[in-house]
């Protein structure tokens, strides 16, 4: 499994940032197939075995969010990278909840994204195909990470509920962590040495889901609720299920059997069905968007995951144990990170929730020099908008000019930066060069 290079599609209607890309890979012997657009991108994807597909999400015609719904419903286990512009950051984090395994924001630092890439091709030929879930590191840990009283009475419910053979739904937004609370619930069950199946619904099309939890007649492989007997079912984003399917499901939670495909009589079927969604299911259910029936059988107990800026007090702590684990994983040894790096990752507003935590200290213990993780080991937009929430709390920043903004974001990054300007530009996104200007123009040597 060694020997085998993965396969990457590239995907952007922008020719250069295509170019520009695949220049990069090429310099580090990664070799990929590349279209303009998405329906040539669904071509090629058809024709060869790939496994990286990298897409942007805004494109004419075949939009990035259409290909990773074709491509996940055709080979699920194929990683989907998205890339997209800082505006449209809230699509990003739609594309993870139907099957994206990350997405990245242009403009692209290479550095991070061939990190990303190559830590994927590991996996890929390690044998490690995976890609469904952002928790593998606290799924290990098989308990949530927290000290915040909002999750010590998570952890407590958890406890209480999980004996019971009861449906669970879970609400969320996307990277909060609802799957690992139904393998947490799973784990502390009786069925713990059984099956735990997790499947998202929203990454599938609806006839293909559909045939991958009852199966087809004319298919003689296991179907997803078959494996899952004895265990537990976990379906992700059940909001984005059909009335078809939710008529099945309501029917197994009513009888207990199961009906297979081209079978006379139904079977009797032990599983526990947990759920987790995204969308305010009693409204959609009031709206006859859902099957009212199936919301108050999924419904009979629920709970709520929280977003990670409800939770800022654990971000210490979920940030070391991620450093601590990937540590591990990269071989390296007593990786810390500083005080100003932490308050950064404290004052951010997190949109991506615990993943895009994960996924900004995965790359930051992967490019940090030394063994500490330092403020310029972070995305840019991190510290932008620490810069940004000091401006709005100015008292008269309709006096400000857009000059003086400017200055003060730039001298506030570089007092960050300890003076270090070839650090503090990289921060800014801006040439050294320009900086030097700029400095010379505030009179700072």
């Amino acid at each position: 499994m060694q020997n085998y290079i993965p396969s990457i599609l590239l995907v952007d209607d922008e020719e250069n940032c295509l170019k520009v890309i695949k220049d990069v890979l090429d310099l580090e012997g990664i070799e990929c197939i590349t279209a303009n657009n998405g329906s040539k991108a669904l071509e090629l994807f058809d024709r060869y075995e790939v496994d990286i597909v990298i897409s942007d999400i805004k494109m004419p015609g075949l939009s990035g969010m259409e290909l990773l719904k074709h491509i996940k419903s055709k080979r699920p286990e194929t990683f989907v990278i998205m890339l997209t512009g800082y505006g449209a950051i809230r699509d990003a984090i739609e594309s993870i909840k139907h099957g994206a395994f990350h997405y990245i924001i242009k403009p692209i630092v290479m550095e991070d994204f061939l990190v990303q890439i190559k830590e994927i091709m590991e996996r890929i030929q390690n044998g490690n195909i995976s890609n469904h879930s952002h928790m593998e590191y606290l799924l290990k840990n098989k308990k949530i990470i927290g000290q915040s009283k909002i999750i010590q009475n998570i952890s407590e419910f958890i406890n209480l509920i999980s004996a019971s053979n009861l449906p669970v739904l879970i609400y969320g937004e996307s990277g909060t962590g609802k799957e690992l609370a139904a393998y947490t619930i799973h784990n502390l069950s009786p069925r713990k040495n059984q099956e735990f199946i997790a499947v998202n619904c929203a990454s599938y099309f609806e006839a293909t889901l559909e045939n991958e939890l009852f199966g087809d007649k004319a298919d003689t492989k296991k179907n997803v609720i078959e494996k899952a007997k004895g265990g537990t079912l976990y379906l992700d984003e059940i909001g984005n299920t059909k009335q078809s399917l939710q008529l099945k499901l309501l029917d197994i939670l009513n009888t207990g059997e199961i009906k297979m495909p081209g079978s006379a009589s139904p079977q009797k079927i032990d599983i526990r069905i947990i759920t987790s969604t995204s969308y305010d299911l009693r409204e959609l259910a009031t709206r006859n968007e859902f099957n009212a029936e199936l919301f108050q059988s999924l419904d009979v107990v629920n709970l709520h995951m929280p977003a990670l800026c409800e939770i800022k007090s654990d971000i210490p702590v979920l940030t070391t144990f991620f450093i601590n684990e990937l540590a591990v994983k990269f071989g390296l040894e007593n990786i810390k990170i500083t005080d100003q790096a932490m308050s950064l990752l404290q004052n951010y507003h997190w949109p991506g929730n615990v993943r895009e935590l994960l996924n900004i200290i995965r790359t930051a213990v992967a490019v940090c020099e030394g063994n500490e993780i330092q403020i310029y080991d972070l995305p840019s937009r991190i510290s932008e908008e620490k810069a940004q929430d000091i401006l709005k709390k100015d008292e008269n920043p309709k006096t400000l000019l857009l000059a003086d903004i400017e200055q003060e974001h730039i001298l506030n990054v570089l007092k960050a930066a300890n003076g270090n300007k070839s650090l503090a530009a990289q921060m800014l996104g801006i040439h050294r060069d320009t900086l030097l200007r700029k400095l010379k123009k505030y009179g700072v040597d």
